[in-house]
């Protein structure tokens, strides 16, 4: 089972800031992990030539640049440091705030990520920023997307996987375990959902189908048997099973609607030097859709 030593919150300047330092900071509580918040900063006075910008100037320049930035972090911080029992800042100075956070993640060894999306922003749209992508795409840890809405009447988390990819099966088992963990912290009942294509009434332009409603059945029984193998495989108990009829990303965001999941765990595999979610072109959909958090887990 995967566990949470060290938590990372990425201040970026939007509004969520509180609300995911309040999630961390509840996270730490079960798990007694350290917390982490960090800032990217950068200013192209760093690249003035020094027959412009003498070296000397330079350093303390960027020095003062930092120490504005580290005392904005403490005044966020403040309220949460009597409820934790570590909490830390740090300020990175770095061109580019996708590599500046992945490369602090991985020196750090953090077991989770948790970056903040305005609420009253349309979350697709900040989902194809480079920063909210990169991150999801090539963090080597699970990233939480924190929106506006607080946990205090979280109902259930939610992992969402493809029960018959037995290709990941060691992203199915990552989903699953950060799934139970999260809930197990939360005090929250786990469930654990997949899709099957819709059937259409004949299998070509004029052949019915012979026995439609079996053929669905079966569908359905398979991917049942299936997820209870897994659950069965990582050691998780699930308050309920799911299979949904339809498009994964449409029909894994119903399901979140219908069970008001605070929080839903899909997996991520890079492809191609840029990556995809495994749960390939739906993603944005499905991102855009879910009604609560979502947290991107990727294979060991």
């Amino acid at each position: 089972m995967r566990t949470l030593k060290r938590i990372v919150v990425a201040n970026d300047g939007l509004d969520g800031l509180p609300v995911a330092l309040a999630k961390a900071a509840r996270l730490e509580h079960y798990t007694g992990a350290a917390i982490e918040v960090i800032s990217v900063t950068w200013d192209p006075v760093a690249e003035e030539p020094s027959s412009v910008l003498p070296e000397q100037d330079r350093i303390q320049l960027i020095e003062a640049l930092k120490a504005g930035e580290r005392q904005g972090l403490r005044t966020l911080t403040e309220p949460l440091s009597p409820k934790v029992a570590e909490l830390t800042t740090q300020v990175l100075w770095h061109k580019s705030a996708s590599e500046a956070i992945v490369d602090h993640l991985e020196r750090t060894h953090a077991d989770l990520l948790i970056k903040p999306v305005e609420d009253h922003h349309d979350l697709k749209d900040l989902l194809r920023t480079p920063l909210d992508w990169q991150l999801m795409r090539t963090a080597p840890c699970a990233v939480l997307i924190s929106r506006g809405a607080d946990w205090s009447n979280a109902a259930c988390v939610l992992a969402a996987i493809d029960a018959l990819d037995v290709r990941h099966a060691k992203l199915t088992h990552a989903v699953l375990e950060t799934a139970a963990l999260l809930a197990e912290a939360l005090g929250l009942p786990l469930h654990v959902g997949c899709a099957y294509p819709t059937l259409g009434q004949t299998t070509g332009a004029l052949q019915a189908a012979d026995d439609y409603a079996g053929i669905k059945a079966d569908m359905r029984a398979h991917r049942e048997r299936a997820m209870a193998h897994w659950a069965d495989e990582v050691g998780v108990t699930c308050a309920g099973s799911h299979v949904m009829e339809g498009r994964p990303a449409v029909a894994m965001a119903e399901l979140a609607l219908k069970l008001g999941a605070s929080v839903t765990v899909i997996g991520t595999a890079a492809r191609s030097g840029l990556g995809k979610l495994v749960l390939g072109n739906t993603s944005e959909s499905l991102l855009a859709r879910l009604p609560g958090d979502v947290v991107t887990v990727s294979a060991p």
